[in-house]
């Protein structure tokens, strides 16, 4: 099978050296658009490199995503050993656990049952409550709106996993999110660091490690140390005194102690349940709030079409709820085109084939990497019109008037490694700009000529590695009016 397998070529993709492969040329920052550009030059949905010895499959289109990611998820579900992670202690981590791995099917169970479709309900109430707590904040002090967007995911995802409210910026939730979110930022693409190639880096002293690796790690460790141990030690308590709340976390631990090893719980898979569920929920959705800002920042002429769709059904007496969303499809439209626009996951999380395999006529090796490259797949233009257009409603269908153009993939992962939390994280970042836009203007800021400054978002700089936003964003924040003022402040008083 392997034999007539290998008379297949592989991908197409540049030049290779001996020995090094593609060492040299495989792309560090922004990979997303050097894959794109490849996929462009070489005419195909698959390009290939290899870098001592490690084959990388980088998938640029939805059709090939479905078919290898979720038609064979069988043999495309594995994940590298993610070395470098690994070293920080994310143990027990259902996004990074190998398929085969015994925790992986307990894990997934548990999160299924946690999050399963209904279950996003339960926690709708507390996103409404942060969102409004969310544009309060930023009417009263509109210079620290990036803080705020922060505390408002950390608050949304401590109260589902703990039970526990953070209130302000001085929590000490809030402190280890933001050393978590360094720790994601930092390494590059999952399982293709220095150190996930050549595992015996890891050893090396700091000063004799060429890729940072190690020195980053032994820095930043105490961060993800923080994670698994302050949530756990907190309910933990909280229960032993009868004052824990309802949350994820207490729920575990009472299973833990009481289901007697037949639901496979154990103290550190409990941990990294949580230590899991904090890091996907509150990065992932930081980033595309900043994301919508960015964006948002040089088109008034959405803001102004949010603001009649959001007056019309919500009415200028109260904020915006999450019954409120099936009556806003204006505003599910700019969700859906923040997704697209910038993907918090530009590569998503790779995959790993388990076996040999053959995609139009295109030979995958067993072993390979398999990123798929959301980038690409939102700024086809092929798919997209003016892809780097902030545009809702290129989704309009045809038969309305508009384009049809397909709502964004991927964004939460494909197939069997899906993310489990995607009704939840989407419900946080709907009801977030919903409220926002709702008694919200954003601006862009001014020089000291009074002369706005534009930013191309083709030209701007995005933060890479596991997760990624653009790294500088220029606005000013501000009530959309006296009544949105009063309407957003009288809501919620810090």
């Amino acid at each position: 099978m392997k034999q007539r397998h290998q008379q297949f070529p592989l991908p197409p993709g540049p030049p290779a050296e001996p020995l090094l492969g593609h060492l040299r040329v495989a792309p560090q920052q922004e990979a997303e658009r050097t894959y794109f550009r490849w996929s462009k030059e070489y005419n195909s949905d698959l390009i290939h490199i290899n870098v001592l010895g490690q084959p990388i499959i980088v998938i640029h289109s939805l059709q090939a995503c479905i078919e290898l990611l979720e038609k064979r998820g069988s043999i495309h579900s594995d994940r590298p050993s993610c070395t470098f992670f690994l070293m920080f202690g994310w143990n027990e981590n259902l996004t990074l656990t190998q398929y085969n791995h015994p925790s992986f099917p307990i894990l997934r169970r548990q999160y299924q049952n946690h999050f399963a479709k209904g279950a996003e309900r339960k926690i709708y109430a507390l996103q409404v409550n942060e969102a409004h707590k969310l544009v309060a904040r930023i009417v009263n002090s509109p210079r620290q709106w990036r803080s705020f967007l922060q505390l408002f995911t950390t608050a949304v995802i401590i109260q589902i996993v703990t039970g526990n409210e953070v209130e302000d910026l001085d929590d000490a939730y809030v402190g280890i999110a933001d050393r978590v979110s360094q720790t994601l930022k930092g390494g590059g693409p999952v399982g293709a660091t220095g150190v996930d190639i050549l595992p015996l880096l890891r050893y090396l002293p700091s000063w004799c490690d060429p890729t940072g690796s190690t020195a980053f790690v032994r820095r930043m460790r105490h961060a993800v140390t923080d994670i698994y141990n302050v949530p756990y030690e907190r309910v933990r308590k909280e229960m032993e005194a009868g004052t824990a709340q309802p949350s994820l976390l207490k729920s575990l631990i009472e299973d833990l102690q009481t289901a007697d090893g037949d639901l496979g719980l154990t103290k550190e898979r409990v941990r990294g349940l949580c230590a899991t569920a904090f890091a996907g929920g509150a990065d992932t959705t930081l980033d595309t709030l900043a994301t919508f800002v960015f964006a948002i920042v040089n088109h008034p002429e959405v803001q102004e079409r949010a603001r009649a769709e959001l007056h019309a059904i919500v009415g200028p007496d109260r904020l915006p709820d999450m019954d409120d969303r099936r009556n806003l499809p204006y505003i599910e439209r700019i969700v859906q085109e923040t997704f697209r626009f910038w993907p918090v996951l530009p590569l998503g999380v790779p995959h790993k084939s388990m076996e040999d395999d053959v995609y139009n006529g295109m030979f995958i090796p067993k072993g390979s990497l398999l990123f798929f490259n959301n980038f690409a797949m939102g700024h086809d233009e092929a798919i997209y019109a003016d892809p780097w257009k902030f545009d809702p409603d290129r989704y309009v269908s045809c038969e309305h008037g508009g384009r049809g153009e397909s709502l964004p993939v991927g964004h939460f992962g494909f197939g069997r490694r899906a993310c489990p939390g995607r009704l939840v994280g989407e419900a946080s970042v709907f009801i977030a700009i919903a409220t926002m836009l709702h008694v919200l203007v954003f601006k862009r800021t001014r020089d000291e000529k009074g002369e706005e400054i534009v930013v191309d978002p083709q030209m701007a700089t995005y933060a890479t590695g596991l997760t990624s936003h653009p790294e500088t964003i220029l606005c000013d924040i501000g009530p959309a009016s006296e009544r949105a003022r009063q309407l957003a402040t009288g809501a919620y008083t810090d």
